[in-house]
């Protein structure tokens, strides 16, 4: 819970500063609850540097942050 508390609001800043900015917050809002994780991961913002894959919890995590 610790790791994703911290990382979370680093994939926020991340998805923040991408280009696409407005247009993928409007698209994270179209997409269900359930779903908006899998649209972080796939958008990469929940891949930390160093790391190969997306944290799901921390996708999950920044979603809700990104959405509320």
């Amino acid at each position: 819970a610790a790791v994703v508390a911290a990382l979370a609001p680093i994939c926020v800043d991340r998805f923040r500063q991408h280009a696409d900015m407005g247009t993928n917050l409007t698209e994270l809002k179209k997409v269900s609850s359930w779903q908006q994780g899998a649209f972080v991961e796939k958008g990469g913002w929940a891949t930390m540097p160093g790391s190969a894959a997306p944290n799901t919890a921390v996708a999950r995590a920044c979603a809700e942050m990104l959405t509320t």
